[in-house]
């Protein structure tokens, strides 16, 4: 800002007076403050030294011995000393005595006019100081402050010329000093944000046709390191010291302001585009040079122009345009890296890349303004956060600016599909359009109100209309006022999506141009979440509307499997199901007996599809799955602690079927200790948790199923004979397939439709030579078989025909694997017997003959493993052939006994044991430590004729040491083959030879067969 015309008009005054060839005035705040200083110099010739410079004063006024050197002259506050320099004299004004002086002599008129006293508050205090060289009226001053004090002390005389006139115009130039300081930002010292639009709006409004206008926007790359490296206070310091350096930098016709921040404005008037790249420059360097925070810092600066032309200026030009022209150039180079200037005019192309960083310069130098727009700023940033729905950010956002801003009436509106606007939410001060809840649900507005918005909404910018005020808005009291309109659209994704309307009485509403900029930027902000709430909202509703076909779709497909889940068209298979649904809406036990793979689980479901209790639930029990000290607990239920780990209760299969159907399969492998309990609940359908004493009446159907002959388990011990008879009340067969040929190809064409949608594989049917292959086999493996041999041939089929080569079965796979060289199974089956011997055969008779096998390991690591699985075939041989005894964990002692031998090998170091291995050395150091736990507790004894296995495990580990893969998968995979291969008794004596439950042996022998 221009020094005053006032105090340069009071300096020429005093020089005049006083007849000195020199003046210079300097005005200051008691106590002094550096910057406070104001020094001005009222001629060519030098001045006193003491006021040469800024430094020179501040170092003059702070000196300790200065009240030593002083001598209180005539009239009273006034008091003088010499100066340093040749024919200097300082005069010194105190504003305090002036003031109190000036205001007895207005006391002393009011009271001769008989007026009411007028008591105004006191200017901050201050002091002005007169520096003179030379003139024939100082000589007698200079005397009398050379001359010896009286006694008295009394005061020279320091001339007329300081008369009250003088003090008075002294008062008024002070005055207007601490106008010009309260304008100013109390930081930088340089004119706040309102004066910088001010100046900027008169210089175009100024400014001669030919003369161009410039601005330039400046702000340090980087400044927020400052702040957080150390701390609020040296940001403000340095915000003091860059506006040191701009001020002294820029030509006199040129105003430097401070925009916002570390943000400052440089109004060039009379320079176009080139002048003002070449200011700029000189700007930067001078910036740039100086070392900040004593030498601590050093700063790059980025600018952005633009420079209003003749053409520009006679078309007219908008402050703040002009104003987010450079703020939009300063982005742009602060977004290319920084130190960068960026300069363009007016009319260049720039002005459709946007405004990079919406919500720049938001805040100005005004306190209460600065607070409320944090405060709305930070509200609104809640609401967004917090509000999922479009309507819901709309009501919160326009109902915080409703009372922030204090409109008559504050609306947001959306566009529909059409294009037309649409009320998205509103608040009114009168009860126009508000419904039974005190929404606002349609709104009144003057045909000017809605032009404006959508001039709004085409232009991309705030739009304003003074107007009349709407008869329905305001009270006829206040109708001759006029009305304010903002329309500020709302930009998302570089295109309008609504608007937002401000109508209020102009005197009260009374938007200024930050304000404009703070709520264009705030909208901008409400759009994205406007627009991104709507989006999802959007693709919710789309997937709620996929998420409801997908489940009738499910709904309709698991309809359409449950009729046809069961697949038969065997008499035999008729035979059962009219039985079973002649029993069904009975509460009858019934038992269902087959081999393993013939569908008895289906069809114990079955039952209870058809009975009565279908909409309860149906439980299943897999009673050789579960280890026998826990088989008790998890049928009847235990209380907590009625046993080690027993945290907390639990209520039991038994009673979680409660109303339903309680299936117990593999019935004959349930612990004979058990078998009582079991018959008691049978019997009176009451059972008593585990370590409880209150028994609990359970109303619940059973079905039981097993693989084995419980009339021969009856009779050698194995069975009671009293539960025998009460489950088998009603017992049904299920038929294996090879008596039911009739059901081979409906099955086949029923799971190939299932795989197909399941695997989305290329297979569509089979040929006629592989229906024929699938009906010459007799099906050991009974349905299961035929589902994994339909699931191998649709995964491994490349056309859409499934031909005779495509189909094959498991013995043809281990054969196959044989020829070609790949380890096969260890057990060899002997020829395969006739029909009539398969129908004869009891289900648990098994076909093996052991095979001797070498037990010496090679150094070759191809053949350890051919010699590994040599001996695992002959070991499970040996194990499936022991009578009246369950299979021994095979898959188990191996991974056990290959970890301790890895461990052994690498010196009991993890994590080389772990890489030899090929397994993470966090799995190494927890199957090693239940390995040695267990074999120390003596839980975990081998039989006798596994002592042949550990000569082969040393060898796997010795051939391994450049191995990269998983050792102890592959051990499991082959003998899981081998047991595959030999195992007949079901999944449970399969996943007791592999030492783990029936359904982890189920999932790795589907993975397997897949």
């Amino acid at each position: 800002m221009r020094t005053p015309e006032l105090l340069l008009d009071f300096l020429a005054m005093a020089r005049a007076a006083s007849g000195a060839s020199h003046a210079s005035l300097l005005l200051h705040l008691e106590p002094p403050e550096q910057r406070s200083l104001l020094l001005l110099h009222g001629a060519d010739a030098a001045a006193v030294p003491e006021l040469a410079d800024d430094d020179s004063a501040w170092a003059f006024i702070r000196r300790a011995e200065l009240a030593h050197e002083m001598r209180a002259v005539h009239p009273p506050g006034t008091c003088a000393r010499l100066s340093s320099g040749p024919d200097g004299l300082l005069i010194r004004l105190s504003l305090s005595e002036i003031l109190a002086r000036t205001e007895g002599q207005r006391r002393t008129d009011n009271e001769r006019r008989r007026q009411p006293q007028v008591v105004t508050a006191p200017p901050l205090d201050g002091a002005l100081w007169l520096g003179l060289r030379g003139g024939t009226a100082l000589r007698e001053l200079r005397g009398a402050l050379t001359a010896p004090q009286s006694d008295t002390g009394a005061p020279g005389t320091a001339g007329s010329w300081l008369d009250d006139d003088f003090r008075l115009a002294a008062r008024l130039a002070w005055s207007v000093y601490q106008l010009t300081s309260s304008l100013q930002d109390p930081i930088s010292q340089l004119p706040g944000r309102m004066e910088f639009q001010a100046f900027l709006r008169r210089a175009l409004a100024a400014a001669p046709p030919a003369l161009p206008v410039g601005l330039l926007l400046i702000n340090p790359d980087d400044f927020g390191m400052i702040n957080h490296r150390y701390g609020r206070d040296f940001g403000d310091r340095a915000v003091r010291e860059i506006a040191d350096q701009l001020a002294p930098s820029v030509r006199r016709t040129d105003a430097v302001f401070r925009y916002s921040g570390a943000v400052f404005g440089v109004v060039l008037p009379g320079t176009n585009l080139g002048q003002c790249r070449l200011v700029a420059e000189k700007l930067r360097a001078a910036l740039t040079r100086f070392s900040y925070l004593d030498d601590a810092v050093r700063l790059t600066f980025s600018m952005g122009g633009v420079v209003a032309d003749a053409a520009d200026l006679t078309r007219g030009v908008d402050p703040i345009d002009m104003l987010k022209r450079a703020d939009m150039a300063l982005n742009m180079a602060k977004l290319g890296g920084g130190a960068r200037l960026l300069i363009g005019g007016m009319a260049d192309g720039t002005q459709v890349v946007g405004r990079l960083d919406p919500l720049a310069g938001i805040f100005t130098a005004d306190t209460e303004k600065d607070y409320r727009n944090m405060l709305l700023l930070w509200d609104t940033v809640s609401v967004v956060s917090a509000q999922p729905e479009p309507a819901a950010i709309a009501a919160a956002f326009v109902e915080r600016l409703a009372i922030s801003f204090r409109p008559d009436r504050a609306a947001l509106y959306g566009l529909d599909a059409s294009g037309a606007l649409a009320l998205l939410a509103a608040d009114v001060r009168s009860d126009q359009g508000v419904d039974g809840r005190g929404r606002v649900t349609a709104l009144d507005l003057a045909p000017a109100s809605m032009e404006v918005m959508n001039q709004a909404i085409v232009s991309g910018r705030v739009e304003r209309l003074l107007a009349e005020p709407c008869a329905e808005a305001l009270p006829a009291a206040d109708r001759s006022h006029a009305r304010a309109v903002y329309a500020v659209p709302l930009m998302a994704r570089e295109m309008a999506i609504g608007c937002l309307l401000l109508d209020g009485g102009q005197r009260q509403l009374g938007l200024d141009s930050s304000d404009l900029i703070f709520l264009n930027a705030l909208a901008t902000q409400v759009a994205v979440a406007l627009d991104r709430a709507t989006l999802a909202a959007r693709w919710q509703a789309e997937k709620e509307t996929e998420r409801r076909q997908l489940k009738e779709e499910l709904r309709e497909l698991r309809q359409a499997l449950q009729h046809t889940k069961l697949v038969y068209r065997s008499a035999a298979m008729h035979s059962v199901i009219d039985t079973l649904r002649r029993v069904a809406t009975s509460d009858v036990t019934v038992l269902i007996v087959g081999e393993s793979g013939t569908g008895k689980e289906m069809l114990a479901q079955t039952v209870h599809e058809l009975s009565n209790r279908r909409d309860r639930p149906f439980i299943t029990v897999d009673c050789g799955a579960i280890a026998n000290t826990l088989l008790e607990a998890e049928l009847f239920g235990h209380v907590r602690g009625a046993f080690t780990g027993a945290e907390r209760g639990s209520e039991g299969r038994i009673a979680q079927s409660d109303g339903g159907t309680l299936f117990l399969d593999e019935i004959g492998e349930l612990p004979v200790e058990l078998q009582s309990k079991l018959l008691r609940f049978v019997q009176e359908k009451e059972l008593t948790p585990v370590g409880s004493a209150q028994t609990r009446k359970v109303d619940v159907r059973i079905v039981a199923a097993t693989n084995r002959r419980l009339d021969e388990e009856v009779a050698a011990g194995r069975f009671r004979a009293d539960l025998y008879y009460r489950l088998q009340v009603i017992a049904v067969t299920a038929p294996p397939l090879r008596q039911r040929p009739d059901d081979v190809l409906p099955l086949a064409h029923y799971f190939l439709e299932k795989f197909i949608a399941q695997h989305g594989a290329a297979a569509r049917r089979l040929s006629v030579a592989a229906e024929q292959r699938l009906l010459q086999h007799l099906w050991p493996g009974n349905v299961r078989e035929l589902q994994h041999c339909m699931l191998r041939a649709v995964l491994m089929s490349d056309g859409e025909t499934i031909d005779a080569p495509d189909i094959v079965m498991a013995a043809d796979a281990v054969h196959a694997a044989a020829a070609a060289g790949t380890p096969v199974p260890g057990a060899t089956a002997r020829a395969a017997p006739s029909a009539g011997e398969r129908a004869a055969t009891a289900p648990t008779e098994q076909w093996f003959e052991p095979v001797q096998v070498p037990t010496a390991a090679t150094s070759d690591a191809a053949d350890s493993w051919r010699t590994l699985h040599a001996e695992l075939a002959r070991q499970t041989a040996q194990a499936l052939h022991q009578s009246n005894t369950h299979p021994v964990p095979l898959g188990r002692w191996l991974s056990e006994d290959l970890v301790l031998a890895a461990s052994t090998a690498c010196g009991d170091v993890s994590r080389r044991a772990a890489r030899l291995i090929g397994v993470p050395e966090s799995t190494l150091r927890r199957q090693l430590d239940k390995a040695r736990t267990d074999r120390d507790a003596g839980r975990a004894p081998r039989a006798v004729h596994w002592q042949a296995m550990q000569p082969c495990i040393d060898s796997i580990i010795r051939d391994a040491a450049d191995a990269d893969e998983d050792l102890l998968e592959r051990a499991r995979l082959m003998l899981l083959d081998i047991v595959q291969a030999n195992a007949r008794l079901g999944a449970a004596c399969g996943a007791a030879l592999m030492g783990v439950t029936v359904p982890t042996f189920k999932r790795w022998r589907e993975v397997h067969a897949a």
